[in-house]
């Protein structure tokens, strides 16, 4: 009766083992703004930066910045935040669709998008903009030099 019930265990452990390798198994479904269906956590940038919130892509960059926006699933609404000081910035949490505008000034404004591996994806000049950028690829963003 010991054996049988430890062949039952084992088999069920198996089985748990083997359910959570399949991929998606385990996985919620994307919002239509990337967002998944898992608890809310909001994008965060480190080190910190200066943010506000804006319901659309009609924000003014303040002068100086570097603005990106994204997609707050806790707010309900667009988090836009805004990188003065010149620094590398590790994004967290940053996805779907948002966009981005460069208001620095100076000619070591230039931002510049990275990947997973430290990857160049993007540089983005002074005046340069999107209001539909897709930041799922986007790890990291140097916004000067």
């Amino acid at each position: 009766m010991r054996l049988r019930s430890l062949l039952g265990t084992a088999l069920t452990a198996a089985g748990l083992v083997a359910v959570s390798l399949v991929p998606g198994a385990g996985t919620a479904a994307a919002s239509p703004s990337g967002g998944t269906g898992a608890a809310a956590v909001p994008p965060t940038v480190s080190p910190a930066a200066d943010f506000f919130y804006f319901g659309g892509p009609g924000y003014v960059c303040p002068e100086g910045n570097f603005c990106a926006r994204v997609w707050d699933p806790t707010a309900g609404t667009y988090r836009v935040y805004k990188f003065f000081r010149c620094a590398t910035y590790s994004l967290s949490n940053w996805l779907g669709v948002g966009g981005y505008a460069n208001g620095q000034t100076g000619d070591r404004a230039t931002a510049t998008f990275y990947g997973r591996s430290g990857n160049p994806l993007l540089d983005v000049p002074i005046g340069g903009q999107n209001t539909s950028y897709d930041w799922g690829p986007v790890y990291k963003i140097r916004n000067c030099y």
